[in-house]
């Protein structure tokens, strides 16, 4: 197991790996009610979705053995952060000891196991210090910077020396460089979903995005059994972040109209939540290689809540979990910056002839364009949109879907703008009036 530092990419047995991740919390309040089978069930969700690496989130704490167990036995990669998050941590006795022996325990208990494959000091600390003004409030008390840099990577490198440490997440790769710079090493993107709509993701050229995500409700279901309010509201969820409903609301931007019931509430929110989490995914796994991850936040939860994760507390998958299955496909076609991006995490090259067609909204074939591609194995392959195909006549009433290859057919490529901007039948809007919004684009490569 070896990092490229600077570019941040994990390589396993001497191939680059793209890494198609999602956080991983404690599955509950109450660790003793985590059992084996239950996370059994939790590490399917993970792998039926098609990811291939679990984040065990700093906030949380090192998982039992059966954890590494059954990562072990599935294939999952895992990165452990150690146990330190978005706080200061007094670097003196007695607790300077307590974390030196927390630490050798847990390296020496883990190091056996295939599945795990970096070490990382904490997560968001060094971002904090850098950017979050503590040094103001700590008046120049210890914050932890000498667990990250010299504690905890001298415990890995004397009881696992063969496997990689990274100080923190977000971490640029060196103490004086910004932490969060997405030209080197990790980042967090927050600013979507706290502030700015998810289409700014595509603004983004990171090197490897360890947290992004988007809220959305639990099931149905699990709000009723976990809630005894008579009629269920958007209040009817503890909503754990600050301002949580405003931005839920903000977050459907132009893409989905104003809902007027609960029910519209429930459905529009985790619709939004899927294309938000499949927007960011398709957008920086067509930059492989110049990007070599994605870590979701968040897989699991542990209360009944309205979250970021794609299976609620009750282990019911939401619609993201579908969403996150699609866009973590071994092979994808997806529309970028006015491309079409044929992604291909195979070892195998992908050939064929691109099948691409522009139709009505009632399925009219309107225009069509055959394309010969070819993808190396393990990379993307960008094919510019003909404008016969790419431009329509009536912007609100004509859909470009390009199809795709062979044995793949019937996997799509959704342009960013969703139905709202189309004036489609139950939405309030009335066509933006631009070309190339919302274009569902479905790719046939026969080969």
């Amino acid at each position: 197991m070896e990092l490229e530092r600077e570019a941040f990419t994990l390589q396993v047995n001497g191939a680059p790996v793209f890494v198609k991740g999602v956080n991983w919390i404690p599955d509950d309040c109450f660790p003793s009610l985590v059992t084996r089978e239950r996370l059994a069930e939790r590490f399917a969700q993970a792998a039926d979705a098609g990811v291939n690496l679990l984040r065990v989130w700093g906030g949380g704490l090192y998982e039992s053995d059966d954890f590494y167990d059954l990562a072990d036995e599935l294939g999952l990669m895992v990165w452990q952060d150690f146990p330190f998050a978005c706080a200061a941590y007094p670097e003196e006795e007695p607790f300077r000891s307590e974390v030196a022996a927390e630490a050798r325990e847990n390296v020496s208990r883990l190091a056996p196991h295939p599945s795990l494959v970096l070490w990382c000091g904490n997560n968001e600390n060094l971002e904090g210090h850098a950017d979050w003004g503590w040094p103001d409030r700590l008046e120049a008390r210890s914050w932890g910077a000498g667990f990250y840099y010299d504690l905890l990577p001298g415990i890995v490198a004397e009881l696992d020396p063969a496997r990689p440490y990274w100080p923190g997440s977000p971490y640029s790769g060196a103490p004086g460089l910004p932490p969060n710079d997405p030209a080197s090493g990790t980042i967090h993107i927050w600013d979507v979903w706290n502030r700015e709509d998810y289409t700014r993701y595509a603004a983004y050229r990171p090197r490897f995005v360890a947290e992004f995500g988007f809220q959305g409700p639990p099931a149905y279901a699990t709000l009723r059994r976990a809630s005894s309010d008579e009629p269920l509201t958007p209040d009817s969820a503890h909503q754990k972040a600050i301002d949580g409903q405003a931005k839920l609301l903000r977050g459907l931007g132009e893409h989905l109209p104003r809902p007027e019931t609960f029910d519209d509430w429930h459905y529009l929110m985790q619709l939004n939540q899927a294309r938000a989490v499949t927007f960011g995914v398709e957008r920086f796994r067509s930059l492989m290689p110049w990007t070599m991850g994605t870590i979701v936040w968040q897989l699991n939860d542990c209360w009944p809540v309205t979250s970021w994760s794609a299976v609620d507390g009750d282990g019911r998958r939401k619609p993201v979990w579908y969403a996150l299955r699609r866009a973590y496909a071994h092979r994808l076609l997806t529309v970028q910056d006015g491309e079409l991006a044929l992604i291909n995490d195979l070892p195998d090259a992908w050939s064929g002839e691109l099948h691409l067609v522009r139709q009505s909204l009632s399925g009219e074939p309107l225009a069509k364009e055959v394309v010969a591609v070819h993808v190396a194995p393990r990379s993307v392959t960008k094919v510019a949109l003909p404008p016969s195909v790419a431009e329509p006549d009536d912007p609100a009433r004509d859909l470009p879907r390009p199809a795709r290859p062979g044995r793949d057919r019937g996997r799509s490529a959704r342009h960013p703008v969703a139905g709202r901007e189309r004036g489609l039948p139950g939405h309030h809007g009335q066509g933006s009036g631009r070309p190339g919004v919302d274009q569902l684009s479905r790719a046939a490569l026969r080969e």
